[in-house]
């Protein structure tokens, strides 16, 4: 989880794009839209990173008009930067998709139940969802008339390492698992552990992904029987109460099923 206080925001400015002359693209700024969303189709389900040579190369633009690109589309949320040569989708985008993935109905139910469970807990609750390659928080409640809260990002990517990831993990898919952790090299080993003491538990942890930073995470089932979101709560490392029968699990696995519940499953597992 991060704890940035900074929410992806869409706003309307003037983008530091370089101008190209393309006879196969408008001029002007509409040849800035369509370079922009020539770069977003390049991701899909099995490409979720792009790197600059392979934007110049596709986009048949020369490595630095390539940058220029990459740069500002991260400046505004739209994409993520991993490193100096690679990005990602970013959080404007993966929110946008989280919630367009499950409708809104999702989020409408489950905001009540955050605010009680932030406000029954002390702690900051988040509502989670899967956009096909990882999960993201598309929603947050904080305890009121706390001097000091927890602050979530929405929209942000949580890696398979969060207690979020680790609980879509844990309950999905197995294709999807592997997939995710075939990326993960010498940490896989740790990261199935995680998985296997999640299920057997109900609930996954995780402790300083981001320094300081402790969630823990429980899977909502959907009428099938599959998990379509995560609850969690998240506060600085040490607040947590993590065993079984805490107040913060006990409380955590009841808003999950009630949300579950919800939204038809006959059980939660």
């Amino acid at each position: 989880m991060t704890a940035a206080p900074v929410r992806a925001v869409a706003r309307a400015r003037v983008w530091a794009m370089p101008t190209e002359r393309d006879d196969a693209a408008p001029a002007g700024g509409l040849q800035v839209v369509s370079r922009s969303a020539q770069i977003l189709r390049m991701f899909s389900s099995d490409r979720t990173e792009v790197r600059i040579n392979d934007v110049a190369e596709e986009l048949g633009i020369g490595r630095t008009s390539a940058h220029r690109y990459l740069q500002s589309l991260a400046s505004e949320g739209f994409l993520q930067r991993i490193n100096d040569n690679d990005y990602r989708p970013g959080p404007l985008i993966m929110g946008i998709a989280a919630s367009m993935l499950t409708g809104p109905k999702i989020i409408d139910v489950a905001e009540p139940l955050l605010a009680t469970l932030a406000e029954r807990t002390g702690q900051t609750a988040v509502l989670g969802l899967w956009t096909g390659s990882s999960a993201v928080a598309v929603a947050s409640k904080e305890p009121a008339g706390k001097s000091v809260n927890m602050t979530v990002r929405i929209g942000a990517p949580l890696g398979p390492q969060s207690a979020q990831g680790l609980a879509f993990l844990a309950w999905g898919s197995p294709a999807v698992r592997e997939r995710a952790l075939a990326k993960l090299g010498t940490s896989r080993g740790e990261v199935e552990r995680k998985l296997t003491e999640a299920l057997g538990a109900g609930f996954a942890v995780s402790e300083a992904v981001i320094d300081g930073v402790a969630a823990v995470a429980a899977p909502v089932f959907d009428a099938g029987g599959s998990i379509i979101a995560t609850l969690a709560l998240v506060a600085p490392v040490g607040v947590l109460d993590t065993s079984a029968e805490g107040r913060h699990i006990t409380d955590l696995k009841a808003s999950a099923a009630a949300l579950s519940g919800l939204l038809g499953a006959s059980t939660a597992a």
